[in-house]
């Protein structure tokens, strides 16, 4: 793990016009550095409203994005329990104002329960 910085990276309000996600992709970098890997790319998960996903195949890791970054007030971190119909519990990061996010498995040990994860806010 590298070492968080001494001032931690504030990450924008927004991505842009082209980009939705783009203030997102610091995040699934610093992921991937940190060892966890892409299991399903960018893509528009709701046509209808435009929503944006991106699923990592481990989860968060939840300390090093809290030391590293610095987030917007509109950005949540979450668990979503698992629910009838055989969905599993998932992790999410996500900007609830643009409407993009980032979905990961939980890690093994945490309780399967709808759960708000604080994060660094600005």
């Amino acid at each position: 793990m590298t070492p968080p910085p001494a001032h931690p990276v504030r990450i924008a309000r927004s991505g842009t016009p082209g980009n939705p996600h783009a203030h997102l992709d610091p995040l699934v970098e610093a992921e991937i550095r940190w060892g966890n890997e892409v299991a399903e790319d960018w893509h528009i998960t709701d046509p209808h409203f435009g929503y944006w996903g991106l699923t990592l195949a481990r989860p968060f890791h939840v300390d090093e994005l809290r030391a590293h970054f610095t987030f917007p007030p509109s950005f949540t971190l979450g668990v979503t329990g698992s629910r009838p119909g055989g969905q599993k519990p998932s992790m999410s990061l996500g900007d609830r104002l643009n409407f993009v996010g980032i979905s990961a498995p939980i890690p093994p040990g945490w309780p399967d329960a709808d759960t708000a994860i604080p994060l660094g806010t600005a």
